[in-house]
């Protein structure tokens, strides 16, 4: 059962952030110690496949489909070898399980586990037992310290070259723009970088996210969300199964055009009466209209949402760049970046369940064609840090 965590189980989390890209918690019970049972809850679930370690939707049931992983587990000042074992029982439908080799020697009912990956090793901190925050404070060079601070070192690699070259095309002043419109900023600051342009759903910059805004439309409503990303519902579980369909029913007619552009949100109906409901207990997404004889519209997989959201923002740059106009042309200076990692599946969640984060549908249909660019899941800019675990990075440049 989740508690809060006390202020020295923030404090070492907050140490092992800075390697981390996603980190899952396990709450123990007395129960759940005695029977050498955890449940994988889906945040590690989610966590485990998107770092390629396991995939609990693709194992059997039983003993024998029981899959035993390595893994390096920080308990006070140490990191002990143990093993993980991730299994779908017989009985109680297969719910996902774990356990670790020797739990019961390293931990106490009450306690919290975080649970990581880096470069396909698992590692579990106890962080109501280990002891970082309190040793790094110290000075002390403990081996729990020591395997984090190598970690910390290959995470930050990538981020640090990557903010090099930002420090450097800045100082070379204004950036003519590639093109017009709102894709302008960031297809010219990745073209400066090298980078291709492209539709990839993969973060930009090796593994890194780039996210680029106007500095001088920051307090525009149009420009006061950020978009996270792009996915459409899961159609084989919808009640309807397409966006055409999604079209011919709640979309309205402007100029010769069918469309259904509309932001999506908790609680309040929008003006075509859709409005979002998240039911964690099933781990669903749902959309639904408020009077329709049939309510439910469309569906997306929480877990696929975790998905996306790690897949995208495991680490992102978000840049802000001022925009000028000389003899016809926009011109844009990099200003500064912030930079955000450990995005927290929980936290999505969170933002979604009070209305921070809603979709945008994008689409319409001309000449008997129907097009869609969304839907689009997006998060007010001041909400930003509050979507990932790691504290977030401004420089400015």
């Amino acid at each position: 059962m989740q508690r809060d965590l006390t202020d020295n189980e923030k404090s070492n989390l907050a140490v092992i952030r800075g390697c981390a890209t996603d980190i899952a918690f396990l709450y123990l019970t007395p129960t759940g110690l005695q029977k050498a049972i955890l449940d994988a809850v889906l945040p590690l679930r989610t966590l485990l496949k998107m770092a390629g370690v396991h995939d609990y939707g693709q194992q059997l049931q039983g003993q024998p489909n029981k899959v035993v992983m390595e893994t390096q587990f920080l308990s006070g000042p140490t990191v002990k070898k143990v093993d993980a074992s991730m299994y779908r029982p017989e009985t109680k439908k297969g719910d996902p399980r774990i356990w670790f080799s020797h739990l019961n020697d390293l931990a106490e009912p009450n306690d919290v586990l975080g649970v990581f990956v880096h470069r396909g090793q698992l590692y579990v901190a106890n962080l109501t037992k280990v002891d970082l925050a309190t040793a790094k404070m110290a000075g002390q060079r403990t081996e729990a310290l020591e395997v984090l601070e190598s970690l910390r070192t290959e995470a930050t690699a990538i981020s640090n070259e990557l903010l090099g070259k930002l420090k450097k095309i800045a100082s070379n002043g204004p950036l003519p723009s590639e093109c017009l419109g709102d894709t302008a900023i960031g297809r010219t600051i990745e073209s400066a970088l090298g980078l291709a342009i492209n539709s990839r759903k993969e973060p930009d910059y090796k593994g890194i996210e780039i996210k680029s805004a106007r500095e001088s439309s920051i307090h525009t409503t149009r420009s006061n969300r950020a978009t996270l990303f792009a996915q459409v519902p899961d159609w084989s579980i919808s009640h309807y199964k397409g966006s055409r369909e999604l079209l011919d029913a709640f979309g309205y007619d402007r100029d010769g055009v069918r469309k259904l552009y509309c932001t999506v949100a908790i609680g309040k109906p929008n003006s075509q009466g859709l409005l979002l409901e998240l039911l964690r207990d099933s781990g669903q997404l749902k959309e639904r209209h408020e009077t329709a004889e049939q309510p439910d519209v469309v569906v997306w997989r929480l877990d696929q949402l975790h998905g996306r959201l790690l897949e995208k923002h495991r680490e992102t740059f978000w840049i802000k760049a001022s925009s000028d106009h000389h003899d016809g042309k926009e011109y844009f200076t990099i200003r500064s970046v912030t930079h955000t990692r450990s995005p927290s599946s929980a936290q999505f969640d969170e933002l979604l369940g009070n209305g921070h984060i809603t979709v945008d549908h994008l689409i319409k249909r001309k000449e008997g064609r129907v097009c869609e660019k969304g839907p689009l899941f997006k998060l007010p800019k001041k909400q930003i840090p509050n979507l990932f675990l790691a504290e977030s990075l401004t420089y400015t440049l």
